[in-house]
């Protein structure tokens, strides 16, 4: 192997090499274990990731599979990989994969309440995307619902699927009292959003959260000031789109550094005459300043210091 082949060219013949050492015509499911990846990696002579998982991974959300793959597709199918267990993998044909936002549809405006220093130091754009979904409540805005956010990246086990993980859940409730649980998946970059995380979210929410309604929403980067967002749900056994929106957060002013001013190159506060904050001595008579009375004449507030009383009625 090339020692300048990039990443993805070795997951494409990785998953080739295993799909069609399993693959016979009008098959509609092939499994296969992590180890196949280990076998095909010495076969061809394949340098193997640290982490097997990216292989996984970049196929779902990020390249595709090869072309090889896709033009056993028959019409109107994909196929897609789903867990079938710990360490195991199923490639499935099925009608829908990918989760598009639709570019005809309106944006809806919304300000932008994302700390400008959180902006600055997000190390990812599915950090970024995560954060203005969360600071900019617009979960709050789309569902109707007030929610919270509970966990980020929570990692987990499913029975029947192995280790899933999702990228945020929310808990909320709504205005007749029902509570709800709600797993976020977010993608921004080139990655793209699949019905696979969608699925295994869904299953996750309703064995570890039987008792609460589970509403399943996906997040997408359209531009930095634009995200989609869907809500779906599985019908006949297929994930299905609910609803779309768009929002677009309002500009403001880029946050920069250099415009801080030091704290002892700023000129001192001084509050309304009336809350006497301020070293002005108050007419007729000399008060000490920040008594807080300077507002009133000298006479009344001499009676109002030395009244006998602590307690000072405005």
């Amino acid at each position: 192997m090339p020692s300048d082949e990039k990443p993805s060219n070795r997951y494409l013949r990785l998953i080739e090499d295993i799909f069609f050492a399993k693959y016979r015509k009008g098959a509609t499911s092939l499994a296969f274990e992590r180890s196949d990846l280990e076998a095909s990696a010495k076969k061809l002579g394949i340098a193997l990731p640290k982490n097997l998982g990216d292989v996984i991974y970049a196929i779902r959300y990020r390249i595709g599979l090869p072309e090889g793959i896709v033009r056993t597709q028959p019409k109107g199918k994909e196929w897609v990989i789903k867990g079938a267990g710990r360490n195991k993998y199923l490639i499935e044909l099925v009608a829908v994969n990918r989760i598009l936002p639709n570019s005809k549809l309106l944006a809806i405006k919304i300000p932008d309440a994302t700390p400008e220093i959180i902006s600055a130091y997000a190390l990812s754009d599915e950090q970024a995307l995560l954060a203005k979904v969360r600071y900019n409540r617009i979960l709050d805005i789309f569902l109707g619902v007030a929610t919270y956010s509970l966990q980020n990246h929570l990692r987990t086990s499913v029975k029947g699927i192995g280790q899933v993980e999702i990228d945020e859940i929310y808990v909320g409730v709504d205005r007749n009292g029902r509570q709800y649980i709600i797993p976020v998946q977010a993608k921004g970059g080139k990655d793209q959003l699949s019905i696979v995380q969608t699925e295994q979210d869904l299953l996750c929410c309703r064995e570890k959260f039987p008792d609460l309604i589970c509403r399943s929403v996906s997040a997408q980067f359209i531009a930095d000031d634009l995200i989609a967002i869907f809500e779906l749900t599985t019908d006949d056994d297929e994930i299905k789109v609910v609803e779309e929106k768009h929002y677009r957060e309002s500009m403001r002013k880029p946050w920069r550094t250099s415009s801080w001013t030091s704290p002892r190159r700023m000129k001192p506060w001084r509050s309304p005459r009336k809350f006497a904050c301020h070293s002005r001595r108050p007419p007729g008579g000399d008060i000490p300043a920040m008594t807080g009375f300077s507002h009133l004449p000298a006479p009344v507030v001499r009676e109002r210091i030395s009244g006998g009383t602590n307690a000072v009625s405005f």
